[in-house]
């Protein structure tokens, strides 16, 4: 039997209603930034997120992900690419 992915096990730990680490809150955006988790994990990872409070440690972490995807616009105010989480395709963020 193959050992678990990182993806899969911060899953195990939202679907016990468990909190992240700053890690692994990092850790898990990094991978749905660079398309590493399927579109089923995405759906379980914005569901469970939705029904369990943010930890400071969780936003932190999310946070420092996202910054390492920001680009400068052109009058040098940080904005961040379209890698939108919604399914509607609106390029959009939801937290």
């Amino acid at each position: 039997m193959e050992e678990p992915t990182m993806v899969e096990m911060i899953l195990n730990k939202l679907n016990k209603n468990e909190n992240l680490t700053y890690d692994e809150a990092k850790q898990l955006f990094t991978d749905i930034f660079n398309n590493k988790v399927t579109s089923d994990q995405l759906d379980d990872i914005i569901s469970t997120l939705g029904l369990k409070k943010e930890t400071p440690s969780e936003i932190a972490g999310i946070i420092d992900a996202i910054s390492e995807y920001a680009s400068k616009s052109n009058n040098n105010e940080t904005t961040l690419n379209n890698k939108g989480l919604r399914k509607d395709y609106s390029n959009s963020l939801n937290f």
